[in-house]
C-alpha cells in the first residue's frame, strides 16, 4: 500500500497510457490518477467518447476533474442517434470545464449547448464547429469568462442571430469566418488577436471590413487572414497598415512578384511595431527557397526594423526565418496547414 504522497509522485511522472492501469492498482493510485486521467478528454472515436460520458454520468465525482473536453469525429456515419443527448447530459456535470472543442460533421448539433440552466461551467476557450444558430447564440451570451473563440459560421446579417450588446466582454482572441468577425468586432472592444477565414463570397467584403478595426487599434496586436486572393493582397495590406499600424503580427499576405515589391514595401514602412510577418509565396515560379528567402527577409527588416520573424508559406511548406543580431536562421516544415498554425497567437 502506497501513501498518498508516494502515489501522487508516481502518477505525476507516469505516462498517460499507464493511468487506467494505475487506477485499478489500489485506492491510493486511483485517487491520485483519476484527476489526471479525466483532466483532458480528447477523442475522435465516437464509442470511446460515449464510454467516457457514461462513466461521468455513473460517477459524478469524475466530472469535476474534466477541464478540457474535445470531440473530433472524422465523419458522421458512425454517430448513433443518442450520442449528442448523452454528451449533453455529461456536459451538464462538468462544473470545472475550461476548454470545449466540439465538432459535428453535420454542423447541426448546437442544441446540446442550448439548455442554459443546466450548463454549470464558464469556459475560457471554445472551438465550436456548428452552424451559427439561436442555440449557439444563447450559449455564447451565457459565457461571461470566454477569452478565446473559434467558429466556422456567422450570423449572416440576421439581427435575430446577433449577440446581445455586452456579451463576450472578456473575449481577446477570435478565429472564424469574416461573416462572424464583422459582428464580433463590434461587441469585443478588447480583442488582441484576430484570424479571418475567407471564402469566395466574403473576399469582396474584406476591404470594407478592415476600416472597422480602427476602434480596436489600442488593443489589437495580431491580424491573420487565411485564403487571401493574390489580386487583393496589396490593397488589403495597404488598408491594414492604415487602419492598424500598431500591429505586431500580420499574416498571411501573398507577396507580389519582385517587380511589384516596391508597392508592398512602401506600405510596410508604416508598421513601426511589427515583429512577425507571414507571407505566401505559393505563386512564385520558380519557387523562392533558401538564399532568396533570406534575402527577402533581410530586405523586409530594412523597412520594418523591429521584425524578429518572417514566415514564408509555399503550399503546405512553412519556413520560419528568425534574426539574432544580423544572423538569420530558418526552420522548415512540410505537411503544414495555415488553418491550424498558431504563430498568430504567439504574441
Amino acid at each position: 500500500m502506497f501513501t498518498p504522497d508516494v502515489a501522487a509522485h508516481i502518477v505525476r511522472w507516469a505516462r498517460r497510457t499507464d493511468l487506467p492501469a494505475l487506477c485499478l492498482t489500489c485506492k491510493s493510485f486511483q485517487h491520485a490518477a483519476e484527476p489526471k486521467l479525466y483532466e483532458v478528454v480528447m477523442s475522435a472515436n465516437v464509442h470511446a467518447t460515449l464510454r467516457v460520458c457514461h462513466s461521468i454520468l455513473a460517477n459524478p465525482r469524475l466530472a469535476h476533474h474534466v477541464r478540457s473536453f474535445c470531440f473530433l469525429p472524422r465523419h458522421n456515419r458512425d454517430i448513433p442517434p443518442h450520442f449528442w443527448s448523452t454528451l449533453q447530459r455529461a456536459l451538464s456535470k462538468m462544473r470545472s470545464l475550461d476548454y470545449l472543442f466540439l465538432q459535428d460533421p453535420a454542423f447541426a448539433s448546437s442544441w446540446v449547448l442550448g439548455d442554459i440552466p443546466h450548463i454549470p461551467f464558464q469556459l475560457q476557450e471554445a472551438r465550436l464547429l456548428f452552424y451559427w444558430d439561436a442555440h449557439l447564440v444563447k450559449f455564447l451570451e451565457s459565457q461571461n469568462k470566454l477569452t478565446t473563440l473559434h467558429t466556422i459560421d456567422g450570423p449572416a446579417n440576421d439581427p435575430a442571430l446577433f449577440l446581445e450588446p455586452g456579451s463576450l466582454s472578456d473575449l481577446r482572441v477570435f478565429d472564424g469566418p469574416l461573416a462572424a468577425a464583422q459582428h464580433i468586432v463590434h461587441i469585443g472592444p478588447s480583442l488582441t488577436h484576430l484570424q479571418l477565414t475567407l471564402d469566395k463570397n466574403s473576399e469582396v467584403d474584406l476591404l470594407a471590413f478592415i476600416p472597422s478595426l480602427i476602434p480596436l487599434a489600442p488593443s489589437l496586436r495580431a491580424l491573420s487572414i487565411l485564403h487571401l486572393p493574390e489580386p487583393l493582397s496589396l490593397d488589403v495590406f495597404r488598408s491594414i497598415t492604415k487602419a492598424c499600424p500598431q500591429l505586431r503580427h500580420i499574416g498571411t499576405i501573398p507577396l507580389p512578384l519582385p517587380r511589384y515589391s516596391y508597392r508592398f514595401y512602401s506600405a510596410l514602412v508604416a508598421m513601426h511595431h511589427l515583429r512577425v510577418l507571414e507571407l505566401d509565396l505559393s505563386s512564385w515560379a520558380p519557387p523562392a527557397t533558401g538564399i532568396l528567402q533570406r534575402a527577402i527577409a533581410a530586405e523586409i527588416r530594412i523597412f520594418a526594423p523591429l521584425i524578429e520573424y518572417v514566415c514564408f508559406w509555399a503550399g503546405a511548406t512553412r519556413t520560419l526565418w528568425g534574426v539574432d543580431g544580423n544572423d538569420w536562421s530558418c526552420h522548415s516544415e512540410s505537411g503544414q496547414h495555415s488553418q491550424f498554425d498558431a504563430l498568430w497567437k504567439a504574441r
